[in-house]
């Protein structure tokens, strides 16, 4: 399977195919969403078929109230994240352990955009992925989205991954 079938990309012919020379490393953000466990399963496809590297980014993320409410981290916080980063190593492993596709798992701690765009400058990365679950406009202007951080941010180009499982019914029945 091609790159470009790997997204589900129509076929354009002949001349250059999608990624064949300019993406080399793939920075995959990931936190166990199911958009994110997409994303990362897409990237696996789309590295094994074009040879790039996959940096996968995890970043532990203490809400500002916590970390004041506590003095600290609340420890059932900080265990959460601990599961958190365990699934996330898990899923890293399922799917791009056996794959012959060279990775690594960063993890970091602080604002996930802030934070990914870091590892994404300091590692060179020529693609970012990241997961989206479907907010509305209400949530991400009063929380932030990291998916569109990341679109004005990043130096590289991002590609904004959604689970299936994200689109409502009534979305998919006009599909």
């Amino acid at each position: 399977m091609d790159a470009s079938a790997a997204l589900g990309l129509p076929d354009r012919g002949p001349g250059p195919q999608f990624g064949s020379t300019w993406i080399k490393r793939i920075l995959v953000a990931a936190d166990g969403s199911p958009a994110s466990v997409q994303g990362l399963q897409q990237v696996a496809n789309l590295a094994a078929g074009i040879g790039a590297k996959v940096i996968v980014v995890y970043v532990r993320h203490f809400p500002g109230t916590a970390l004041m409410a506590s003095g600290g981290g609340d420890p059932l916080l900080v265990e959460a994240l601990e599961e958190q980063e365990s699934e996330v190593r898990q899923e890293v492993l399922r799917f791009l352990g056996g794959s012959g596709v060279a990775w690594e798992l960063v993890v970091r701690v602080g604002s996930p955009g802030e934070e990914i765009v870091k590892v994404a400058d300091e590692t060179g990365a020529d693609l970012v992925v990241v997961g989206s679950n479907r907010h509305s406009s209400l949530h991400n202007l009063l929380l932030g989205s990291t998916a569109a951080y990341l679109a004005t941010h990043s130096r590289a180009p991002v590609l904004v991954m959604r689970s299936r499982a994200a689109v409502p019914a009534a979305e998919e029945a006009i599909r």
